[in-house]
């Protein structure tokens, strides 16, 4: 009897405590005005039509309308990101309450950074590793030494380089390694090789500071002829 009573109580307290759970995630998707938990639109309640509130963290991938992958459509991602700000926009709110301006304003930010980090390379490659739960750290201690070397060089023959087309030069063969990394980068998340789209992010990044290097002292030179 006893044994049957606490199977009881426990069954009973696994069911509150899924309800509070599943009532707690319904506030969260409620709408501030009307209470709806209707959230088949992202930004405006199906019921009453205002802005509906931006949850604490939204997928980037979700909010622009495209599949979760690295090699994404590009041309899709720029008419997304127009037809959402065009809606969303803090301007169209105006004539709206403080509230549902501050609520604009959130969005039109995120998409914002939602746009940026998409559309840039290893900005996507990193939030696509972030959501499967890989992190890049700053002291870089993953790649070899040998790569680390080769940067020291390139970076040393950036500052001794004193003519246009020795920087030039340098560029070209800057630009053929980067367009090699970010096929690389395109072929590891096609394999779903996380590790291996992580060390080619990493290596993006000393190519692309290299790069721009190379590219801010021949502005330099050229303002100097």
């Amino acid at each position: 009897m006893l044994r049957t009573h606490l199977k009881r109580g426990t069954e009973k307290w696994l069911h509150l405590t899924n309800l509070r759970c599943r009532s707690k995630s319904a506030a969260g998707k409620q709408c501030w005005k009307c209470s709806s938990s209707d959230i088949n639109n992202t930004f405006f309640c199906a019921s009453c039509g205002v802005l509906r509130e931006s949850a604490e963290k939204e997928d980037y991938f979700e909010l622009l309308k495209l599949k979760k992958e690295f090699n994404i459509d590009t041309l899709k991602l720029v008419q997304n990101y127009r037809h959402i700000q065009s809606m969303i926009h803090p301007d169209k709110f105006a004539q709206k309450s403080e509230h549902e301006k501050a609520i604009a304003l959130e969005w039109s930010s995120l998409i914002n950074k939602a746009y940026k980090t998409l559309s840039k390379s290893i900005e996507r490659g990193k939030y696509l590793l972030t959501l499967n739960g890989v992190t890049i750290s700053e002291d870089n201690t993953s790649l070899d030494k040998e790569f680390l070397l080769a940067m020291m060089d390139l970076n040393e023959s950036v500052e001794d380089a004193e003519t246009a087309d020795e920087l030039k030069n340098i560029a070209s063969n800057v630009s053929v390694n980067i367009e090699h990394l970010n096929s690389k980068l395109v072929q590891h998340f096609k394999a779903n090789d996380l590790d291996g789209a992580k060390e080619a992010i990493i290596r993006l990044k000393y190519m692309n500071n290299i790069e721009r290097t190379v590219k801010e002292k021949l502005l330099h030179l050229n303002l100097k002829q």
